[in-house]
C-alpha cells in the first residue's frame, strides 16, 4: 500500500468515527470543538466527512426501504426461548443512522509518532469506542470506559491497560516485542490480534490470530531478560484464558476467533457467565447503570447475547427467566432485585 493510500484509509477511519459519534446524541461541547478543529485542519477532512455522512444516510434509507430489521436476541441459562426486538436508530438533522445496526459513540484517532518515552494516556467514556494507532502501526481498539498508557523504547513496545477492555492488532516486529501490562500479568507478542479484558479480580485474554504468551510477571524488562524462566501460558487462535489477579489460578476456554471482541460491533455475548460480570460490562456502555440490589445476585449464571443499545431487552429476559424484578424509578439507574 502506498503512503498516500494509507493516509486516505486513516482519514476515512477517523471520519467514520466522527459521523457515528456526532449522530449518537451523546456529543459533548469539548468533543464538538475537537471535531471542528479536525475538520478545518485538512481540506480532505471536510470532503471525507461529507462523503461519509451521505453514504451512511443513503444506507439508512436503503434499510428503511427494504424493511430491514436488526435483531437482538438473548438466551438465559435453563431458558430455551429467544427474544427479539426491533432496534431504533437515533438521528441528527433528520438522518437516521442505522448503517451498522447500533448507535454507539465511536471515535478514531492517530497518535503522532514519538521517539521513545511514554505516549499520552488515552481513555474513553461510557459508550465510547476509540481506535488508536500507535507509532509502530499497531491498532488498538479501546472499549468503553477504558484507559491505556503506552511507552516505546529501542527494545520494547509496552502498553498498560489500567481499566476496561482493548482489542490489539499488533504490527509484526520480531526485534521489538510488544507487551501488554494488565493487572499483575503480562501479555507478550511480536505481531498478532487478541482481546484483553480487565476486571477487579481477573484478566481475560482471547486470541484471534497468531501466538500470545500470558506471563506470571509484572515487569516487561525483567520478563524479557529472563523469558525462558518465567512461567507462561502459550495461546493460539481460538484459545482463551481467564487469569486471577494475585494468584496463579486460571481457567482455559475456547472462542470462535471471528466472534471474539464482539463489543467492537456493538454486541455483548456471554456463555455461562456470572450476572455480575455481565452487568459490569453493560454499565460501561450505558449511562443508565444497572444495580444489583439483592445479595448473591451477582453469582447467577447466565448465557446471553444482546446489543449494547438494547439493554432493556436483556432486562426483560432476566425478569422472564428468574425471580427478578426491575425498578426504573431512579433517573439514572435500573435496580434489579430478587422477589419471593
Amino acid at each position: 500500500m502506498t503512503k498516500s493510500a494509507s493516509q486516505q484509509d486513516q482519514i476515512e477511519a477517523v471520519t467514520r468515527g466522527w459521523v457515528v459519534y456526532l449522530h449518537s446524541g451523546e456529543a459533548t461541547p469539548d468533543k464538538i470543538a475537537e471535531f471542528e478543529s479536525w475538520l478545518v485542519s485538512d481540506p480532505r477532512h471536510l470532503i471525507a466527512y461529507r462523503d461519509m455522512e451521505q453514504l451512511m444516510g443513503d444506507l439508512s434509507l436503503v434499510m428503511d426501504a427494504d424493511a430491514a430489521e436488526p435483531i437482538t436476541a438473548m438466551r438465559l441459562a435453563e431458558q430455551p426461548a429467544w427474544w427479539s426486538v426491533r432496534r431504533v436508530g437515533a438521528g441528527l438533522a433528520g438522518v437516521a443512522v442505522i448503517a451498522v445496526g447500533f448507535i454507539l459513540a465511536l471515535t478514531s484517532m492517530s497518535t503522532p509518532p514519538v521517539a521513545g518515552g511514554p505516549l499520552p494516556a488515552v481513555e474513553t467514556q461510557i459508550a465510547e469506542i476509540r481506535d488508536i494507532f500507535l507509532p509502530d502501526g499497531t491498532r488498538v481498539t479501546l472499549g468503553a470506559r477504558s484507559r491505556i498508557e503506552s511507552r516505546f523504547t529501542d527494545d520494547l513496545r509496552i502498553v498498560r491497560l489500567s481499566e476496561g477492555e482493548a482489542f490489539f492488532d499488533v504490527s509484526h516486529d520480531a526485534t521489538r516485542p510488544f507487551y501488554v501490562e494488565v493487572g499483575d500479568k503480562l501479555i507478550r507478542v511480536v505481531g498478532t490480534q487478541f482481546d484483553v479484558r480487565q476486571r477487579a479480580d481477573s484478566v481475560k485474554v482471547s486470541v484471534v490470530e497468531g501466538v500470545v504468551e500470558v506471563l506470571q510477571e509484572d515487569d516487561p524488562v525483567r520478563a524479557e531478560k529472563h523469558r525462558r524462566d518465567v512461567s507462561k501460558d502459550v495461546l493460539r487462535a481460538g484459545d482463551e484464558v481467564t487469569a486471577k489477579i494475585g494468584s496463579v489460578k486460571r481457567e482455559f476456554g475456547i472462542v470462535e476467533p471471528e466472534s471474539a471482541a464482539a463489543w467492537r460491533r456493538g454486541w455483548l455475548a456471554y456463555e455461562d457467565a456470572s450476572l455480575g460480570e455481565i452487568v459490569s460490562d453493560t454499565n460501561r456502555y450505558n449511562n443508565q447503570q444497572i444495580v444489583l440490589e439483592s445479595p448473591g445476585m451477582e453469582q447467577l449464571r447466565v448465557t446471553a447475547a444482546f446489543g449494547v443499545d438494547n439493554v432493556d431487552q436483556f432486562i426483560i429476559g432476566l425478569e422472564a427467566s428468574y425471580n427478578i424484578e426491575a425498578d426504573y424509578t431512579a433517573s439514572n439507574q435500573i435496580i434489579l432485585r430478587t422477589v419471593p
